[in-house]
């Protein structure tokens, strides 16, 4: 079996110096570090990730913290950070909330047992008191659509509102005036972000004498479908609907369907996300955009400058939201 002192009889260094370009430990001079690095590959070596770990008190594993795998929203997020991950030298640990507030918790607290390098909470099942167990426990930690901007953390954010003003304005120019929100679970930090942005929007069109009504979904096609299926109850329709993620949206799109009504002829219908489907969906999904890989990348960068330097000022990065439109939107066509 091959060892440290094969390595560094071949490479004419020291054992010493072969450990400390394995564990990097400290700085080998970048020849001598090749020369020790090509016997390794010559020698197939693979080091042992537990003996590393303890001699570096690094286990080269981060967490990365998700609402729902089955979202289509997620799948390039994590493709984002495993990508840089990989690229230098981590593993990902995912764990899947499933909308869960206790299961975020026990994810959170697995991680930090595991004594990962770091953690993305990618999750919106995140409270002040998960956070302040990442503060009290010292692991390095990026939060991904967290709404609290004065917490000094490592945070992204996503600026919605950008994207919902272009959605209102679009359906206006289109002589939309009676214009349905369906929210995600009002519980969620997210969720009330989203609504409060709508309104927002609404309160700066006042001049247009917009009608609105906010619905509660939970961010899944099924919710999506039921309140839809409400809404065709009611004694008015609206001529829009704009929704909190293209799950719902889709979910809504298919119980207008199903109930006979027509997408965008009766009712048009925009979502938030632009996850694959939306293209693949008839009609195709107008949607508000945020690009999840780059965003996925960005908190992996983070996480990665966090881990080499902890005193580091703390780091923000703002994302802009965009409509994209497609087939999902057109003209009013009723009088409602």
């Amino acid at each position: 079996m091959v060892n440290y002192n094969d390595i560094a009889r071949i490479a004419k260094v020291s054992p010493t110096t072969v450990s400390h370009v394995i564990n990097e430990t400290r700085f080998v001079m970048p020849e001598t570090k090749k020369r020790v690095l090509d016997v390794m590959k010559k020698l197939k070596y693979q080091p042992n990730l537990l003996a590393r770990s303890l001699a570096t008190g690094k286990t080269h594993t981060i967490g990365l913290v998700i609402s729902d795998i089955r979202n289509p929203f997620y799948p390039e997020l994590v493709q984002g950070v495993e990508e840089l991950a990989v690229k230098n030298g981590y593993n990902v640990f995912l764990c899947n909330t499933d909308y869960d507030i206790g299961k975020g918790l026990k994810s959170i607290g697995a991680l930090i047992k595991r004594k990962i390098d770091g953690i993305i909470v990618a999750s919106s099942q995140v409270d002040s008191s998960v956070i302040k167990q990442l503060f009290d426990t010292n692991v390095i930690f990026v939060l991904v659509d967290w709404c609290k901007r004065n917490i000094k953390a490592d945070s992204l954010y996503f600026d919605y509102k950008v994207g919902i003003a272009e959605a209102i304005s679009h359906l206006i120019s289109f002589g939309h005036r009676n214009i349905y929100f369906i929210s995600g679970p009002k519980e969620l930090k997210t969720a009330e972000i989203r609504i409060r942005n709508f309104m927002d929007v609404i309160e700066s069109n006042k001049s247009n004498d917009l009608n609105y009504k906010i619905l509660e979904g939970d961010h899944k096609i099924d919710g999506g479908f039921r309140v839809a299926q409400k809404i065709l109850k009611g004694k008015i329709c609206p001529t829009a609907i704009v929704c909190s993620n293209d799950l719902t949206a889709i979910g809504a799109m298919k119980a207008l369907q199903t109930g006979g009504v027509k997408v965008p002829e009766d009712i048009s219908i925009i979502g938030l996300d632009n996850i694959a489907l939306t293209e693949i969906v008839s009609p195709a999904l107008t949607t508000i955009e945020l690009e999840r890989y780059r965003i996925g990348k960005t908190a992996m960068e983070l996480l990665l400058n966090r881990i080499k330097n902890k005193e580091l000022p703390k780091q923000t990065c703002t994302f802009k939201t965009k409509l994209i439109i497609r087939e999902s939107t057109s003209e009013r066509k009723n009088n409602n």
